[in-house]
């Protein structure tokens, strides 16, 4: 059976692998918080599990771990920590954390926002707030958890370890630091687009830069 995470130890590996979380504002406060609540649900939803050993409430601005919330804004959780380990993480909870940073880490936390108050999870609650209700996962709507169990299958054999981010004229592209060579040609190339809506994995086929 699956221990329940610590949820200041996923925080700070959150902290780790995603640095700019670690700047001590408002809105990186509630990105993180978001970071926290879509790895939960996408372990909910592939293993009827709870990930964290603590709950959820109802922000106006979406779910929220009231104590991480309070320790990133006073107590110094924002501070970025020194290992991004986390004792006694199984394989398929670090799979999750590891999908969660690569398919949410460079959204803005408005984005995040927008995304969670879709849900119903937050919809049906929304009216006690500002009493904080709980968020119970078991109430997660079929279609929801259709979504993040094909988004787990996409991504679950991705070598994270592998996969280097960069940032170009306001684009990030993720690539394959053993198979792609970021060449000053193909950098040139990506520095002409215009802006787009979501990060970009790119690859060369026969030649041809392919973006997905």
């Amino acid at each position: 059976m699956s221990k329940l995470l610590n949820s200041h130890e996923v925080a700070k590996w959150f902290i780790y692998n995603n640095p700019s979380l670690a700047s001590g504002y408002s809105d990186e406060n509630i990105k993180l918080n978001k970071l926290l609540y879509f790895s939960s649900l996408m372990y909910y939803c592939i293993e009827e599990k709870m990930l964290l050993d603590e709950s959820f409430v109802a922000f106006p601005k979406g779910p929220v771990i009231r104590s991480i919330y309070r320790d990133y804004r006073y107590n110094g959780l924002d501070r970025m920590p020194d290992s991004d380990s986390i004792q006694e993480m199984n394989e398929r909870q670090r799979q999750v954390l590891y999908i969660i940073n690569f398919v949410y880490g460079d959204r803005n936390a408005s984005e995040l926002i927008d995304e969670s108050h879709e849900h119903s999870l937050w919809k049906d609650v929304e009216s006690f707030i500002p009493n904080n209700p709980l968020i119970d996962f078991k109430y997660t709507e079929i279609e929801l958890k259709e979504y993040y169990r094909s988004l787990f299958n996409m991504y679950k054999g991705f070598d994270f370890s592998d996969i280097k981010k960069d940032k170009i004229n306001g684009n990030i592209f993720y690539y394959s630091k053993s198979t792609f060579e970021m060449t000053d040609e193909i950098m040139f190339k990506l520095s002409q687009l215009d802006k787009m809506s979501s990060p970009q994995y790119i690859e060369l086929l026969d030649g041809e830069l392919v973006f997905s």
